[in-house]
């Protein structure tokens, strides 16, 4: 007897081979991804300093640099280092001198670090002089500390912006939610105690970073150190007639009803 040839089906499910295709390139997709993110900082700063010396052109400008050599910059870009002084405003040489005569070893100012930006002074410090772990209260010898800088700044024309950082290890206490609220009221606290100084409360001001203004990458505890710090970022004071006037004669308070 001839067997019978039973019909072929249809395959219903040619849609598999698409659908694997597709989640393999999007696996592929996500690899590559992550393999980009991954990136060596060490191997990034070898690569730019050969292409520099190949190309004779700076791979990362700086801000406001020309593309071509010898081009002249529009902006001139922040500079920070801790030795001429030149373009500087005369206040700031002047407070930079003062404070360089208290940082001899054995003085109240030997752990500070003054650093000269273009328009800027910054007065830094490691949290471990001025607080305790995870703390935010300013003991004698930092009052000592802070009462010696107030002294030499109150009477010269500046103004002081507070800068509180901390590390990226998490922080969550009762009092403090986060390393925001660590770094600004740490910063709170030294403007408090500049403020009992004797410097003019108009002319300070505060700030809190946490963690997301490192000066180095988060990796160990020394480099955790470093980023942990507060910064007195002295400025001129710039002339407004109208503020200055405010602050020299305060509003009378209205009599009593």
């Amino acid at each position: 007897m001839r067997k019978k040839k039973h019909p072929e089906h249809v395959n219903h499910e040619r849609w598999l081979v698409s659908y694997a295709d597709f989640m393999t390139l999007l696996f592929a997709f996500f690899v590559v991804m992550f393999a980009v993110s991954q990136v060596d900082s060490k191997k990034v700063g070898r690569f730019t300093d050969s292409f520099n010396e190949a190309v004779g052109l700076p791979l990362g400008l700086q801000l406001g640099d020309g593309v071509l050599p010898g081009a002249k910059k529009k902006i001139a870009p922040i500079q920070e280092d801790t030795g001429t002084k030149d373009g500087q405003p005369a206040e700031l040489d002047g407070l930079r001198d003062s404070l360089s005569q208290l940082q001899a070893p054995g003085e109240d100012l030997a752990g500070l670090t003054l650093i000269r930006r273009r328009n800027e002074l910054v007065l830094r410090m490691s949290d471990d002089i001025l607080f305790a772990s995870g703390d935010d209260a300013i003991g004698a010898r930092p009052a000592r500390v802070l009462a010696v800088i107030a002294a030499a700044v109150r009477e010269r024309r500046v103004d002081v912006r507070v800068e509180g950082h901390t590390d990226n290890v998490p922080i969550r206490t009762a009092r403090f939610r986060s390393n925001w609220d660590l770094s600004t009221a740490r910063a709170t606290a030294v403007v408090l105690e500049l403020a009992k100084g004797g410097i003019i409360p108009e002319r300070l001001a505060a700030a809190g970073y946490g963690e997301f203004h490192p000066l180095t990458v988060n990796v160990g505890a020394e480099a955790r150190a470093i980023n942990r710090r507060v910064d007195l970022v002295v400025t001129e004071h710039l002339e407004d007639p109208e503020r200055d006037d405010a602050v020299a004669q305060p509003a009378a308070t209205p009599p009593p009803r």
